[in-house]
């Protein structure tokens, strides 16, 4: 799983107050995000002077970097909108030029999820990438419209994007990956992230009352154009798209305590789909049956092996034969470990 968030302002020029309040608000999102991945982040500032800024750092070290902190200075006079992501690596090895954002052509974005016909798209898009998600971004620069786009996709996904456009921001999910936003008429501000509670968090620690925070509809782009922003609302363009999302099937096999008990998921076209309510409560309430299934998806486990632990706001995964408790990190180095990383990005600082 991994992380987008970020933020769309109108060209009305903050205050100096109003700056800080921002970047306050920006920096706790981008922190939470990191539980969402923190094999690297990354940061695009969008404007005339369009710049990505990557890290292997996790977003609680990165939003210290002078990178991060000359993006979100440009939103003073330079940018209207900035795309972060937190990534838990997939597809690609753990160096900086595989982290998010991405450009591709005309597009800049940031992708939350998994592509399933990489060979498939690599083929139909005549392009090799290391990254699945820089194939999502290409066959939205190759195609006039997300409809269009989304007919070469089977991944799921969050995503955030701006194309030839540096004023209008792209938001799009479908069923399987969150993406919640949040609109603060006083600023003339937009800010979205995967989940909630990292807006809602950071809102009420900068002051901000009063702001409702919405989970996007499945199979909808939305377009905000920063120009239109004003003190009651967006604005919103919204185009409906037609994706039909994975099914998950999980299936729990049953053996005698003497064998291993193993884990396996397919996808088929007659389940019921696990998806996200549009209603904002409901959406909550279904997160963690969300993340517990993500989890599993990740490890070759059962999402009723996963429990989280409240005190802790951490994951932890039991082994149902032995009852091991294993924390989120300790099953992921377990399958992915740390030296293969990094001896492949160090070859390629030496080559570089």
């Amino acid at each position: 799983m991994c992380g987008i968030y970020g933020i769309a302002k109108s060209p009305t020029p903050y205050t100096g107050r109003q700056l800080k309040v921002v970047k306050k608000v920006l920096r706790d999102i981008a922190i939470d995000s990191e539980t969402r991945g923190s094999h690297s982040s990354g940061i695009a500032k969008v404007g005339a002077n369009t710049r990505i800024y990557k890290s292997l750092l996790p977003s609680s070290k990165f939003v210290d970097t002078k990178e991060y902190n000359q993006s979100v200075k440009s939103l003073k006079d330079e940018s209207y909108i900035l795309l972060g992501h937190t990534r838990y690596a997939t597809e690609g090895a753990i160096v900086k030029s595989n982290a998010h954002p991405f450009r591709v052509g005309d597009v800049v974005g940031a992708h939350n999820g998994c592509v399933y016909n990489i060979e498939e798209m690599q083929g139909k898009l005549d392009k090799q990438c290391p990254v699945d998600s820089q194939l999502i971004f290409k066959a939205i620069n190759d195609k006039d419209n997300i409809q269009e786009a989304v007919q070469d996709f089977d991944s799921d996904f969050a995503l955030s994007f701006v194309k030839k456009n540096p004023m209008v921001l792209h938001l799009c999910r479908e069923s399987n990956r969150p993406l919640c936003i949040a609109y603060v008429p006083e600023y003339k501000t937009l800010f979205y992230a995967s989940e909630s509670a990292f807006i809602e968090d950071a809102l009420f620690n900068a002051g901000i009352k009063n702001v409702d925070v919405y989970s996007l509809n499945k199979n909808t782009l939305y377009s905000f154009d920063v120009s239109k922003f004003d003190d009651i609302k967006t604005n919103v363009e919204k185009s409906l798209f037609d994706y039909t999302s994975r099914v998950y099937q999980w299936k729990l096999n049953s053996y005698p305590k003497s064998t291993p008990i193993t884990y396996s998921w397919s996808s088929t076209s007659n389940q019921t789909e696990l998806e996200f309510d549009d209603d904002v409560d409901d959406w909550q309430n279904d997160w963690k049956n969300q993340e517990s299934i993500e989890l599993a998806q990740m490890t070759g486990t059962h999402p009723n092996s996963w429990f989280y632990e409240k005190k802790e706001d951490a994951w932890f995964h039991v082994n149902p034969d032995t009852g091991e408790i294993s924390s989120e990190e300790t099953m992921f180095d377990r399958l992915w470990g740390d030296d293969t990383w990094i001896k492949e990005e160090s070859e390629i600082d030496n080559a570089s």
